[in-house]
């Protein structure tokens, strides 16, 4: 099939592979961007982390915190703007006020701001969208990276920490700004979705069959392959960003040990523009 040239560039965006090798994979998936770039990372020539094609969404994610509870929003807007504007600001915050008193009903949210949303259209002229919503409660920690005003930024990040001690409030910041900078896909390897897992098992056996190795090497290499998986993609599993030299499974098992007091993570939440 004839393959365009803003579909071989779309998809050198998302991978970083070459021209020739987008056009050869574009062709062989039919056009299909998805399909090309599993292609290729079946190749070994993209990287694991698919980069976005198109622009980001604009808008911001905002973060309110009583007492035990919190709510977590991400509302897009066309233009960044319009995100750094002051009536947009009071739109987020009115929708957070919102989704605090319905608490767990996000349908009962989504209904109550419909009106306000839609008035803040009218009034701001921009697409204006409600993507995110999360309420929780528990011992919590929050952090706003690239903040823009009180509570606003482009990344949101709440932890929800099962702990006895009232020392944790710098574990909890560190961690928080981890999981911003890190982006896990779940806290553990027994969290992480299982279509995950079954689509990188793919990935890694047409990598390794090209290879010509007998089957029990084949399978020692394919558990390597995942657990370095495991390790880049779950909060327990990953490089703390602080120190490198340990895990963050790690580092709680220390910091439990400096306060005399176990500390452990029942959940995280992880909203960011765009992605």
């Amino acid at each position: 099939m004839t393959v365009s040239a803003k579909e071989v560039q779309e998809l050198r965006k998302m991978s970083g592979a070459g021209m020739m090798e987008c056009k050869s994979a574009l062709s062989d998936a039919n056009g299909n961007l998805d399909e090309a770039f599993k292609l290729l990372r079946e190749k070994g020539i993209a990287k694991a982390e698919k980069k976005s094609s198109r622009d980001a969404n604009e808008g911001l994610v905002a973060i309110k915190k009583e007492g035990n509870s919190a709510a977590m929003i991400e509302v897009n807007s066309e233009t960044d703007f319009v995100s750094r504007n002051s009536e947009f600001h009071d739109l987020v915050n009115s929708i957070l006020e919102i989704v605090m008193q319905n608490k767990n009903d996000t349908d009962k949210s989504i209904e109550d701001t419909k009106t306000l949303i839609s008035d803040a259209v009218g009034k701001i002229g921009e697409n204006i969208v409600l993507k995110n919503i999360k309420f929780i409660q528990g011992n919590i920690y929050s952090y706003i990276h690239n903040s823009v005003t009180d509570g606003m930024g482009k990344i949101g990040v709440l932890i929800n920490f099962n702990s006895d001690s009232n020392k944790i409030d710098t574990i909890g910041k560190n961690i928080c700004m981890h999981i911003a900078a890190s982006a896990p896909k779940s806290l553990t390897v027994d969290d992480l979705d299982k279509s995950i897992i079954a689509s990188e098992k793919e990935i890694i056996s047409k990598q390794l069959k090209e290879t010509g190795k007998p089957d029990n090497i084949l399978e020692k290499m394919m558990q390597g392959k995942l657990n370095k998986f495991y390790e880049e993609n779950t909060l327990m599993g990953q490089k703390f960003v602080i120190d490198p030299s340990i895990s963050i499974e790690q580092y709680l098992i220390q910091a439990s040990k400096e306060i005399n007091s176990q500390i452990n993570i029942q959940e995280f939440l992880r909203f960011e523009i765009g992605s």
